[in-house]
C-alpha cells in the first residue's frame, strides 16, 4: 500500500522531446531525493486520447515507484531502437528519470 506524500517537496520540470520533435513537458517530484511521482503533458489537448494515456502512464510509473519498484525495472519495460534511442516518449521519460536518480 503506497503511503501519503509530503504535501511540499522538491519538484522539478523541464522540456523533453520524442523522436519526431514533439515537445512534451516533464515534471517530477522528489521525497528524500529519490523521484516519487511523475507528470508528462504535451503531445495533445486535455480530453484527447494522447493526453489521457500520458496521465495514466505518470500515474502507473508514480505508483510503482512509491512502492519501490527500481527505476531501471520500469525502464527494461519500455522499447528501444538498436541504437539504444527511445522508441516513445515512454523511453524518453524513464532516460530522464534515470539522469534525475
Amino acid at each position: 500500500m503506497r503511503s501519503e506524500l509530503a504535501d511540499r517537496r522538491p519538484c522539478y520540470a523541464f522540456t523533453i522531446q520524442d523522436s519526431n520533435g514533439t515537445p512534451y513537458r516533464l515534471t517530477v517530484s522528489f521525497e528524500n531525493d529519490v523521484v516519487k511521482e511523475v507528470w508528462i503533458n504535451g503531445g495533445g489537448k486535455a480530453g484527447t486520447e494522447r493526453f489521457d494515456i500520458l496521465t495514466e502512464f505518470g500515474r502507473l510509473v508514480s505508483v510503482a515507484l512509491q512502492n519501490g519498484t527500481p527505476l531501471e525495472e520500469l525502464k527494461s519495460c519500455a522499447t528501444f531502437h538498436t541504437d539504444g534511442r527511445p522508441s516513445t516518449i515512454v523511453g524518453e521519460v524513464f532516460n530522464q528519470l534515470e539522469k534525475l536518480s
